[in-house]
């Protein structure tokens, strides 16, 4: 059996081979990780973009008796054809993403992954990964307002009701959510204006049913997509 880790700038995501999938907080001790391995067996695979949360999760594999974790892009190929100016330095959870949409649709497709940051990242119609954008997330955004300003307060991403915030907090909804929003659609626009690509949209990540409210009907919200990706390419490693 594979367990698949995807570890992340604020949460680490475990699935199982075949299971959902579980998430714990990027701090997450090596007993708390250790706690979702209980009777696996196996190898772990797992995609990484924090180095710093990479020993909790190395340590609750091998105290669960699990080889591993070998890492995509490290240890085996994500498989992914990279056009792009410095192939290095993509994120690897950009890369699964667009493998995995690409497998799901077989066209040029945009993948727009609403965590700690909100990336966009397309592939052609050949799948191969041709870049993207990166901005920050919604999370992040209202953490920003509130500790460099001295009155707006603390949120958390929630819908945002009308455009016109009638107080402060309905202000914040309204600018960060319906900001994200426009932006991910104007980012969108101008890719497929310069690139010609008429991309399958899909939307993964933390926020992205949040987001998905008010965006076209053909946008899919896949969740774990990179965890789908990651399974994807570990599979092809073993052929």
């Amino acid at each position: 059996m594979t367990i698949f880790f995807v570890i992340g700038n604020t949460s680490i995501k475990v699935a199982r081979a075949e299971g959902p999938s579980f998430s714990l907080a990027t701090g997450a001790s090596q007993c708390d990780i250790q706690a979702l391995l209980a009777g696996a067996s196996g190898t772990a695979a797992a995609a990484s973009v924090n180095p710093s949360a990479e020993p909790a999760v190395t340590s609750a594999c091998r105290a669960a008796g699990l080889s591993g974790p070998v890492f995509a892009g490290r240890d085996f190929p994500a498989g992914v054809s990279m056009a792009v100016d410095t192939p290095g330095r993509a994120g690897i959870d950009r890369i699964l993403n667009v493998k995995a949409a690409y497998r799901r649709c077989l066209r040029a497709c945009a993948v727009v992954d609403l965590g700690t940051a909100v990336s966009i990242s397309v592939a052609d119609g050949s799948g191969r990964f041709v870049g993207g954008a990166i901005f920050p997330g919604l999370a992040l955004s209202m953490s920003a307002l509130s500790e460099h300003t001295a009155f707006l307060p603390h949120m958390e991403p929630a819908p945002a009701g009308a455009a016109l915030g009638r107080d402060t907090a309905e202000a914040i909804l309204s600018g960060v959510v319906n900001g994200a929003r426009g932006a991910i659609k104007e980012i969108l626009a101008l890719i497929k204006r310069e690139t010609c690509l008429q991309p399958a949209v899909f939307l993964t990540g933390t926020d992205s049913a949040l987001i998905a409210e008010g965006c076209p009907d053909d946008w899919h919200v896949v969740d774990g997509l990179t965890l789908e990706g990651l399974r994807l390419a570990y599979d092809e490693s073993l052929r």
